[in-house]
């Protein structure tokens, strides 16, 4: 790997993370080949793994938040990472499957400090998507080689609870 991508892995990193602000085009979300949960209330969530470069890399979450509703969704989240809930199951010391992964250090850190921080007004119009990309292995402690079903949710407005396809990730 070079430096100068070693660079922009890092800084791109830190851009998902929100520790640092960078002036990107807007984003075009690619839907093609996307599997949705169930729609609740006009919205639909997918996941899936961010493809890697090389097998060091960590393993990087796509998110998409879709309005399936015929008008415009106006709703307020505390922050991306705080808007989602992280479901992470793998398997235990024992090699019984299931058991639910904790969060890192960092990802309990970083968690508790974003608690207060931030809200955003999000506006989707009809058929219109947002995508988040999420540092899963940054944030979980996943083992390296480790099999891993991951699911996301989160509740847009309403209090509705609403719930992404499974995907199964390796770290």
């Amino acid at each position: 790997m070079s430096i100068t991508s070693a660079f922009e892995n890092f800084y791109n990193f830190l851009a998902n993370l929100g520790l640092v602000l960078r002036d990107d085009p807007p984003k075009v979300v690619d839907l093609t080949g996307r599997e949705f949960g169930a729609v609740t209330n006009g919205f639909a969530l997918s996941i899936r793994e961010i493809p890697r470069r090389d097998a060091e890399q960590q393993v990087l979450l796509s998110v998409v938040i879709k309005n399936e509703g015929p008008e415009q969704k106006t709703f307020v989240i505390p922050g991306w990472l705080l808007f989602y809930q992280i479901e992470v199951a793998g398997q235990d010391s024992s090699g019984k499957d299931g058991s639910v992964v904790p969060l890192t250090s960092y990802g309990n850190q970083f968690l508790k400090a974003k608690q207060a921080s931030e809200r955003m007004e999000i506006s989707l119009k009809p058929n219109e998507a947002r995508e988040t990309d999420l540092p899963l292995a940054a944030l979980y402690a996943m083992r390296s080689g480790g099999v891993y079903r991951v699911r996301v949710s989160c509740r847009p407005a309403d209090g509705v609870l609403l719930t992404s396809n499974e995907i199964v990730v390796r770290a």
